[in-house]
């Protein structure tokens, strides 16, 4: 990967500026959606991983329709209008709770807009980092990762002080920090598409991943880890923290902020050896290592184990997440790189309403610690099945 030569150095800090507005309201988003279904209207486990199926599935496709736009328009100025729109349903979703008329489908809509607003934007996103950065792909990616997950924080931070603060004021909150990425956002040159564009093509993506088996196999181990590994984070944890802790919201956003600094933690120590010669080898060994992370918490550990075990997650998830966005961003050509990390973003966002209705049917018939044990299976046959036929073992990063 080259950076644009068009584009100044000085629109990398621009475009990490706007990314981390963006993640820190996301980070909010993703803290409040969980703990309104679990904490404020205390829904069953079924009804939240039904709810939150109906929120993300939508989204999907507008997220390849994100990536077919992304490819073919300025980038900035599809940017700057999702920064504008985006923080309206948080607005609207504030003067519900206002009136007192914060019932399940007020959540439900809430949600769809914002998932299906952040799936057309996440692509454009995703393929202008390719064209502002100033060093090699692997460190590029993770210097952004450590960036955005740091003010990321400061989103769940925001969100652990709904019981003190309250809900319009964390709504309003969250709206300002979308409306604040738009300001760096402006100051970013424009970002014309330089592919030459033939027909609109919905599936170029899919069929661009499919045709390069690296990259294919790496989305579809991807999606495994996504469905029962991230799925059991997002599904799970939140009752864990309710029904088996006894926390409330302000505990919730602890263990979010702990995971969390776990990934900051694996990026920051990822850049110390970046650029990685064997990235594929050591995704696939961090599967065993998830094993015994997810069979710890299984066990119910006392509150500073549970804490120092989600830490270890974090680092674990971090470390994964990371070395399947580099490997995808250096491989992926130029004329379709944007559909094809909409294709990545969307193995991510398929496993989502999938694994909210399995694990939350699982929550409601057993226990939340029953959801970790379908991770645990699942991180087994990624490294097996990865080591034995995904290429990934023998991949050596150029």
């Amino acid at each position: 990967m080259q950076p644009d030569a068009l584009v100044p150095r000085s629109a990398f800090p621009l475009y990490l500026a706007s990314s981390s507005a963006w993640m820190a309201a996301i980070s909010l988003q993703g803290f409040l959606l969980s703990w309104m279904l679990v904490g404020i209207l205390e829904l069953p486990g079924d009804q939240v991983g039904y709810g939150r199926a109906l929120i993300e599935a939508p989204a999907l496709f507008v997220l390849i329709l994100g990536g077919l736009l992304a490819d073919r328009v300025d980038g900035r100025s599809l940017l700057m209008r999702m920064h504008l729109v985006i923080g309206l349903p948080s607005v609207a979703l504030a003067v519900c709770a206002a009136v007192d008329w914060l019932h399940f489908a007020a959540v439900l809509v809430w949600g769809f807009a914002i998932a299906g607003l952040q799936s057309a934007a996440d692509p454009a996103r995703q393929a202008m980092l390719s064209r502002v950065a100033i060093i090699d792909v692997q460190r590029t990616v993770t210097i952004m990762t450590i960036v955005t997950s740091l003010v990321g924080l400061l989103g769940v931070w925001i969100g652990g002080q709904l019981e003190a603060v309250g809900l319009i004021e964390v709504l309003t909150l969250q709206a300002a920090l979308f409306a604040a990425g738009a300001i760096a956002v402006h100051r970013l040159p424009a970002m014309p598409v330089r592919a030459p564009l033939g027909r609109p093509d919905l599936l170029g993506g899919l069929r661009s991943a499919w045709r390069l088996p690296l990259i294919r196999n790496v989305i579809g181990l991807n999606f495994l880890s996504s469905l029962f590994n991230a799925g059991a984070y997002v599904v799970a944890v939140p009752f864990i923290v309710k029904e088996v802790y006894g926390g409330g919201a302000e505990f919730f956003a602890n263990v979010i902020i702990v995971f969390t600094a776990g990934s900051i933690g694996s990026n920051i120590i990822l850049l110390r050896f970046m650029p990685l010669t064997w990235p594929g080898r050591l995704f696939l060994v961090m599967q065993l290592t998830r094993v015994v992370i997810l069979a710890l918490l299984y066990v119910r550990p006392s509150l500073p184990i549970f804490y120092a075990t989600i830490l270890a997650w974090g680092l674990n998830m971090g470390v994964t997440t990371t070395l399947v966005r580099t490997t995808v961003q250096e491989l992926a050509p130029e004329s379709h790189r944007a559909q094809i990390l909409s294709v990545l973003l969307l193995s991510f966002m398929v496993s989502a309403p999938i694994s909210s209705m399995l694990l939350g049917n699982l929550i409601a018939g057993y226990d939340p610690l029953t959801a970790l044990l379908p991770g645990i299976a699942i991180s087994l046959v990624i490294f097996f099945v990865g080591v034995a036929r995904s290429g990934l073992w023998r991949y050596r990063a150029t």
